[in-house]
Parts: C-alpha cells; sequence; structure tokens
C-alpha cells in the first residue's frame, strides 16, 4: 500500500468515528472493552482484569456525568455504533483541588488501534475540559515504558512531572508510572503564589 492510500486509508478511519459522551445505556459496550484492555494489556491499568470481571456493567454508569460536572467518559463510536475506545475525565471533589481533574481509563480497542483513535478522544476530553467552569488543569498516569502511549499525551499538550517507580506490579514485574499535567489556561493562577 503506498503512503498516499494509507493516508486516505487513515483520514477515512478518522472520519468514520463519532467521539460523544458515554451514557447509562452505553454502560454494556463500555464494561466490555474495559474488560478486555484490562486483560490484554494488564501493565496499561491500575485496575485488574481478574477483580473488574464480576463487576455489573450498571456499576460504571455512575461515571457516566454531564460534560460541564467534570466527571464524564467520552467514547468513540465507529459507523455501527460499535465502541471502539474512550478516555474519562473525574474531577477532583475536594473544594481545594476542584481546579484539577484527572484523565483516566484511556483504552481503545485492539482491533481499532493505530488508527488515530486514541488521538481524537485525548483531544476532545481536553476540548471537553477546557468548557468545565472552574476547571484549570487535568493530570494522568501513564505506564512509563509505553511509550508510544506517552508520546500521544505530550502530542496532547501533556508534560511530565515525577516518575512513581514500582507503580504497579503485574505477574512479578513491576513498571513505574509516568506523572503528566496539562494547564487548560495560559496562566491558570495569575493571582496565586505557589509554596
Amino acid at each position: 500500500m503506498s503512503s498516499a492510500t494509507a493516508f486516505a486509508a487513515a483520514a477515512a478511519a478518522q472520519a468514520a468515528v463519532q467521539i460523544r459522551p458515554l451514557v447509562a445505556a452505553d454502560a454494556v459496550a463500555y464494561k466490555a472493552l474495559r474488560d478486555e484492555a484490562l486483560r490484554t494489556a494488564p501493565d496499561a491499568f491500575t485496575s485488574d482484569y481478574a477483580s473488574s470481571a464480576g463487576r455489573s456493567a450498571k456499576e460504571y454508569a455512575v461515571r457516566f456525568g454531564p460534560l460541564d460536572s467534570g466527571t464524564f467518559f467520552l467514547g468513540a463510536f465507529d459507523a455501527a455504533g460499535q465502541l471502539l475506545g474512550c478516555v474519562g475525565c473525574e474531577r477532583e471533589q475536594r473544594v481545594k483541588q476542584r481546579h484539577c481533574a484527572s484523565v483516566v481509563g484511556m483504552m481503545v480497542a485492539p482491533a481499532a488501534q493505530r488508527r488515530g483513535i486514541g488521538q481524537q478522544l485525548v483531544a476532545a476530553c481536553v476540548q471537553a475540559a477546557r468548557h468545565v467552569p472552574g476547571l484549570l488543569q487535568l493530570v494522568l498516569t501513564v505506564t512509563a515504558s509505553n511509550t508510544h502511549v506517552v508520546r500521544l499525551y505530550e502530542q496532547a499538550g501533556f508534560r511530565a512531572w515525577g516518575l512513581l517507580p514500582r507503580a504497579i506490579v503485574v505477574d512479578n514485574v513491576a513498571y513505574d508510572k509516568l506523572h503528566m499535567l496539562l494547564s487548560l489556561t495560559a496562566d491558570p493562577f495569575p493571582a496565586c503564589r505557589s509554596k
């Protein structure tokens, strides 16, 4: 396949993806995607497949809030309505931390990877977060050895600020987690001093 043909195929795949907030009716599809991600990429997530597989799909619906709440999940759907990937934003609940939210649960089905869906999801999540009143920064953790995903977040504007060695252990192998931050405004705290 020529590079022009590959580019056209990738552009067509991206155009066919619809990104929208997940709602309670998406819980079964979300759980299936999540279970597959936890099973096939155990080093990419803090949650584990064995603990999650038995959970009811409806338990996840509480994570699907309205965009303006700062606690929401976005899903990428193909033309047939199949959930291909998702990403979540979970706003801090404590008053002193309400300006922060964590990007969580970023996953793309194995068959849909390397088509730009993850990039589209992260961009949509950042865009939605920019419209949440009082939300000034996004944070996330990513398995440091997953360089492809680290680059995806860097391309979206996230910057590393720390590393937690041996953050998770999977099958007796320790993995470091990279902490990353994205400010949603040019100067999120113009009147604040850092101590």
